[in-house]
This record gives C-alpha cells, structure tokens and sequence, in this order.
C-alpha cells in the first residue's frame, strides 16, 4: 500500500479544517449506532470500548477547533443514552 502526501495551499487550511470536523462528526454518529446496536445486545464490554471511541473523538474535535455548541450539544446527547 502507497502512502500519498499532498501540501494543502493556505487558503484551503479552513475548508480542509472544516472538512475534517465533518468527517470526525461521520465517525462519531457510526459509534453511536454501534454503541446503540451493543447496548440492545447487552455487550457491556463492547458499550464500554465504544464509549471510549467517542471520548478520543470529542477530545480529538476540541483539538482540532473550538468547541461550538453544536459540538458539545451533539455529544450530550450521546452521553445522555448511556
């Protein structure tokens, strides 16, 4: 497998953020399905990894920009099912 690196122009530096943010929020709703699908299954260690997916994926949003409201309300939502 081949490894691609590409330099991203500055003015492109917000879009790609941005870009970013949105794929990060794809892998958090697909861990909140997963974390939904393990709870009716009554899998408590596969519940337990999955909420620890979407901890380094808040943490890893707050790192890559500022927590808006959107953000934070999205993963209250999550914590509020556990």
């Amino acid at each position: 497998m081949t490894t691609h690196q590409t330099t991203i122009p500055f003015s492109e530096l917000k879009v790609s953020a941005e870009a970013q943010i949105e794929e990060f929020h794809a892998i958090a709703r697909l861990v909140v399905f997963a974390r939904e699908s393990a709870v009716l299954l009554e899998a408590e260690q596969t519940v337990y990894c999955l909420d620890l997916a979407l901890e380094q994926i808040a943490k890893e949003l707050r790192h890559r920009a500022d927590v808006s409201h959107e953000i934070a309300s999205y993963f209250k939502e999550g914590i509020k099912r556990q």
